[in-house]
């Protein structure tokens, strides 16, 4: 299970619709983009393409519009999961204070959170604020008669080193929300023939799987506390084998760093193809006048940087 073309399908599929030029509609975009996934990937391609799924590229703008319709076709992509799983799922359009996805299991309703980070954002884990908020999956849930519990996605390498919030709120019997990479899907999706998909809702039985919250401060972290107790239960649900499931997460590990691999060759390749640019131009120059300007040019934006964003601002927003 290895497809290079995977690596970077999502990213292209977005540059090309704004290489075009076209008028994104987020909701008619959302529906080709499935129909693509369900023509053109049988399920052992899509478990791949759910193994890389959740990284924004990191040459996107923050708050761009490629960076919005990147993370809607990760939103897409976890819609398409439930599906392929045999539940009956939703794409929720409105976006304030609604989830970005729900689903059913058993007739009861998951909320779904699905999370996209940048490879390149500034802390090896996410901010447990911008992960997962508590009360928001209890008023999205609020608004479902029939409710088992609240789901975050989020790309596989995002994650606590030993301890963390997310681990102790993803412990709240009083809220049951499981939080799962998005390899851990794939295995779902992976050994579906393996069980009965309603067995699923046992994830969620968090009384019996956390009949207490996991503390910040326990012995080894909550972390390892956390992934042993859903470890397990995944492999009981699912019919598996410890091995099986080792061998499987192992295996993503490697496509991910592979894919990682390829995305810092194509920035380094990004970054050389600057450098040559700026040397070439340099070369053409054979005025020092012209080359003393563009230095002093470059230096004046990087020194003033920020002053003239806030100028920007000021006329932008306060003249």
């Amino acid at each position: 299970m290895k497809n290079e073309n995977n690596y970077f399908f999502i990213q292209h599929f977005v540059d090309d619709f704004f290489k075009n030029n076209i008028i994104i509609n987020h909701e008619i975009t959302a529906k080709e983009f499935k129909k693509i996934l369900h023509s053109e990937f049988d399920d052992s391609e899509f478990c791949e393409l759910l193994i890389y799924a959740g990284y924004i590229p990191d040459m996107y703008l923050p708050d761009s519009s490629e960076e919005t319709l990147f993370s809607k076709l990760i939103e897409v992509i976890v819609c398409e999961w439930c599906e392929r799983m045999g539940f009956v799922s939703n794409f929720v359009k409105q976006k304030a204070s609604y989830e970005d996805v729900n689903f059913m299991i058993n007739g009861k309703v998951i909320v779904c959170d699905a999370k996209s980070f940048r490879l390149g954002r500034s802390q090896k884990a996410p901010n447990v604020k911008d992960f997962l908020k508590l009360e928001d999956i209890r008023k999205w849930l609020s608004r479902h008669k029939n409710k088992l519990g609240g789901l975050v996605t989020y790309p596989c390498t995002h994650e606590w080193t030993k301890s963390s919030d997310a681990y102790q709120y993803c412990s709240d019997k009083t809220i049951p929300t499981l939080m799962l990479p998005y390899k851990y899907l794939a295995y779902l999706l992976s050994y579906k023939d393996n069980y009965d998909k309603d067995e699923l809702a046992k994830l969620w039985n968090y009384s019996s799987i956390f009949p207490k919250k996991l503390d910040k401060k326990m012995k080894g972290g909550n972390k390892e506390a956390y992934w042993k107790k859903i470890d397990k239960e995944i492999i009981k649900v699912t019919n598996t084998s410890e091995k099986e499931f080792n061998e499987y997460m192992d295996n993503a590990h490697c496509l991910i760093t592979g894919y990682m691999n390829e995305i810092l060759l194509l920035m380094n390749d990004i970054k050389m193809d600057i450098y040559n640019k700026i040397k070439n131009e340099l070369a053409d120059m054979d005025d020092i006048d012209k080359i003393r300007t563009e230095f002093i040019n470059y230096r004046l934006n990087v020194e003033t940087k920020n002053i003239t964003e806030y100028i920007d601002r000021i006329n932008k927003f306060r003249m």
